[in-house]
């Protein structure tokens, strides 16, 4: 098998450059919310936005073919993308599926603030509050990296390279992964995203106990609604359902309370 029969590069650099340009504009955002921590990593600043640059488009560009390669395999892909440039059209079923994925999302950013605001607040400061305080239109800009790069990472690549391994495990009769491998594909990846998510705020908030609890526990939820929508919908629903949470909690709750 040659290179280029290996992945579809149509759809493999049409999510490079979206979700490259995305990273891109998402760093205004990242440098105000960092603030003096950005410091702590040694040398200058252009120097450590140049080497931050670097490694997340080398880890998008694996992140990309491993899920465009592995996801041939379980059944997992970008079924809009797929569709398109396959001279298909919309796919069957774009329009309900898009309703969907914005509702979700929606839901899922008004679960994350209101229990941020309502419930965690009464242990520590608001994770919101700071997320939400650089100006409006970083945080729209920030909005889109997270709808696109972290599903690229999170579902392309981490939970399609997971569903594979549990497909090499054990299968269905009928030669798929099982629902099992899925789910435990999609929580563990959800757990990891939340501990993960939570390290990178401890340079830059005080915290207490319950905070790695709470940003865990949102993690799941969060993933485990929009690794769903991975697995029965494809990446671009999980692209809006995310894009759709992060705006409503950054942009819209985020301007108003």
């Amino acid at each position: 098998m040659n290179v280029r029969s290996m992945v579809d590069w149509n759809v493999f650099w049409s999510l490079f450059m979206v979700a490259e340009l995305s990273m891109l504009a998402a760093l205004p955002y990242a440098v105000s919310v960092s603030g003096d921590a950005i410091q702590e990593f040694g040398g200058s600043f252009p120097t450590v936005l140049a080497t931050q640059i670097a490694q997340g488009t080398a880890f998008l560009l694996l992140s990309l073919f491993t899920g465009i390669f592995l996801g041939k395999k379980v059944g997992l892909k970008a079924t809009l993308l797929e569709s398109l440039f396959e001279g298909r059209g919309l796919p069957e079923g774009f329009n309900s599926s898009l309703k969907l994925s914005i509702l979700l999302g929606l839901l899922v950013g008004t679960l994350i603030f209101a229990t941020d605001r309502l419930v965690f607040s009464m242990f520590t400061e608001p994770l919101t509050v700071l997320l939400s305080s650089p100006p409006i239109e970083q945080r729209i800009l920030y909005s889109f990296y997270a709808g696109i790069v972290e599903e690229i990472i999170l579902r392309f690549f981490l939970v399609t390279l997971l569903v594979w391994i549990s497909w090499k495990i054990k299968k269905n009769p009928d030669g798929s992964p099982t629902t099992t491998g899925f789910w435990l594909s999609i929580l563990l990846v959800s757990t990891i995203y939340g501990f993960g998510y939570f390290l990178s705020l401890t340079s830059v908030t005080d915290y207490n106990a319950i905070l790695p609890i709470a940003i865990i526990a949102l993690g799941i939820i969060s993933g485990s609604v929009f690794g769903w929508l991975y697995w029965k919908k494809g990446l671009e629903a999980a692209i809006i359902a995310n894009l759709s949470a992060s705006l409503m909690v950054f942009v819209i709750l985020g301007s108003l309370f």
